[in-house]
């Protein structure tokens, strides 16, 4: 197994998830799916794994990204171009793309024909009538959804109804070829929190939610075991239980980053590794060349939520941060009072963000307490965010 900080994994770089992917299956026999899970969890790696392992379950997949999707024909290309990849059947490629009039595939790939700005419709509506018509079932893997929308709503005063037209569209188009087409939608930030703020839940109904957590325990215990087995470093249990505990979540990118900068330290170092150096490597790790690991988190406040809720949200996690044991929540509304007078309006906006900061990873609630589950994530907002 090697280090792979970052990146999504596949072959032997993949480890466990053996009961997220039966989970998953079981599931896909006869619904959609919501994959919700923060960054970092591994969710490209689960997907890219569903669609290595798909033909086991006699389906064929793809999987595409919206993330640098400009526009709605944007998106459509990306579907076909996955279509077009190595992952198709050279047989079935061509059965497909002779069904489909408004792309063609050319020598270098798919070619978009010239065609109105609306035209991505019926793109998109042939797409799923040829993938549905077939012999064959399909899992259609889309990353980054979220992503693309907030792109739209970012484009004007146009971009709210193009975002609400495109979501409804994407629901017509899952529900009219749900027998042959079964869809997975996937992102960093979650689609339910983004459908809600813009009010728009009803376009998600038909998917069934699918959340992913970082590994148990165990499975982190094992994981680190088998990192310091292939670069031959001695890394005992009790040592390996010393960075779960430190990291506070076991996240695999939180827990490869660990592991990538105490090899480096072994190596050199010339020593073994001990809880001192575990520290080390922590507290290195959280100093301002290193904050690139973490910044996402402010960031994605932003991008989720907009404002105020971004800033209102921001208040809470620098409440909490101060102590590894939380707060509660009459604390909370404590230091929301400066910012929301009335009661009611606050009480409304703590319950939302509270929800939205858990189901997102950051918060973790415990006997009455909302706590950061990442605890690198705590001591990172607390020196570098916290007024």
């Amino acid at each position: 197994m090697k280090i792979s900080v970052g990146n999504p994994v596949e072959g032997e770089d993949f480890f466990d998830r053996e009961q997220e992917q039966a989970r998953a299956w079981r599931k896909l026999a006869g619904s959609h799916l919501l994959m919700l899970a923060p960054r970092r969890i591994g969710k490209t790696s689960l997907i890219l794994r569903l669609c290595s392992t798909a033909q086991q379950h006699e389906r064929y997949a793809v999987h595409c990204s919206f993330a640098k999707c400009e526009n709605e024909s944007d998106c459509i290309r990306e579907l076909f171009k996955a279509l077009a990849t190595e992952h198709t059947i050279e047989q079935r490629r061509k059965a497909l793309f002779d069904k489909i009039k408004s792309f063609k595939l050319g020598p270098f790939g798919v070619d978009w024909h010239e065609a109105r700005p609306e035209s991505w419709r019926e793109a998109g509506e042939e797409l799923g009538k040829a993938l549905a018509d077939g012999d064959d079932d399909w899992l259609v893997c889309v990353d980054e959804l979220p992503v693309f929308i907030i792109n739209l709503l970012q484009q004007g005063d146009d971009g709210r109804r193009r975002a609400r037209a495109f979501l409804y569209w994407l629901r017509d188009l899952r529900q009219t070829h749900y027998r042959r087409i079964k869809w997975l939608l996937a992102g960093s930030i979650g689609l339910d929190t983004l459908a809600a703020r813009l009010g728009l839940s009803d376009t998600i109904n038909d998917l069934e939610p699918f959340p992913l957590d970082a590994f148990s325990e165990e499975s982190a215990l094992r994981f680190l075991g088998e990192l310091a087995r292939s670069y031959a470093i001695d890394l005992d249990e009790g040592l390996r239980a010393v960075i779960v505990r430190r990291v506070g979540w076991p996240v695999p990118y939180y827990l490869q980053l660990m592991f990538e900068h105490l090899r480096e330290e072994c190596v050199e170092s010339g020593r073994t590794p001990d809880a001192a150096m575990v520290e080390r490597v922590f507290e290195k790790l959280l100093g301002m060349g290193y904050r690139n690991h973490f910044d996402y988190w402010r960031q994605r406040l932003d991008e989720e939520l907009g404002q105020p809720e971004a800033g209102h949200a921001a208040r809470i996690l620098t409440q909490i941060c101060r102590s590894s044991a939380g707060n509660t929540r009459d604390n909370l509304e404590q230091a929301m009072a400066a910012v929301i007078g009335d009661p009611a309006a606050r009480d409304k906006t703590l319950n939302y963000l509270l929800e939205v900061l858990t189901s997102d990873g950051y918060l973790i609630e415990r006997e009455g307490r909302y706590a950061f589950r990442l605890e690198w994530l705590r001591v990172f907002w607390q020196r570098r965010l916290a007024a």
